[in-house]
C-alpha cells in the first residue's frame, strides 16, 4: 500500500496542502540516473554539493497557472535520495517540501517514488 503522503515514479499526485492553498499537483518523472530535464517543464533537483549537476530526480509541475518558480535541490546515493521543492503562489508566498526519494529493491515489490513532508514557509519570497 503506498502512503497517502507519498507519489509512485511515473505517476500524478499531490503534494500536502500548505493552508488556505490548493495542493500542488506534480508528476514523478521516471528515475533514471541519466535522465535529462527537456522542454517539457520538467525541473531536476539539483546536486546539492554541485548545483551545476542535476541529480537522477526530476518532476513536472501540473497546474503551473497557481503554483510557479518551482525549485528542487538534493542528493542522491545509490538506493534512496533526500531533498526539498519550493514553490511560490501567486502573491509570492514561497513554501518547501522536504522529500524522501526510494528505489531500492524490485520496483514490483517495493515502493519506488517519493514521500513529502508537510508543508512550510521557505525563507525567501519573490515580491
Amino acid at each position: 500500500m503506498i502512503p497517502s503522503d507519498s507519489i509512485p515514479f511515473n505517476a500524478v499526485g499531490y503534494l500536502p496542502a500548505p493552508s488556505g492553498h490548493p495542493a500542488p499537483q506534480i508528476y514523478l518523472c521516471p528515475y533514471h540516473p541519466v535522465f535529462e530535464a527537456g522542454s517539457n517543464g520538467a525541473v531536476a533537483f539539483r546536486d546539492e554539493d554541485d548545483e551545476s549537476k542535476n541529480t537522477p530526480y526530476t518532476f513536472t509541475p501540473m497546474k503551473p497557472q497557481y503554483w510557479n518558480s518551482w525549485t528542487a535541490i538534493g542528493w542522491e546515493d545509490c538506493e534512496v535520495g533526500h531533498g526539498w521543492v519550493s514553490a511560490c503562489t501567486p502573491d509570492g508566498e514561497r513554501f518547501s517540501w522536504e522529500v524522501r526519494l526510494q528505489h531500492d529493491g524490485n520496483p514490483q515489490l517495493e515502493f519506488w517514488g517519493a514521500c513529502f513532508g508537510e508543508a512550510f514557509h521557505a525563507l525567501e519570497s519573490t515580491k
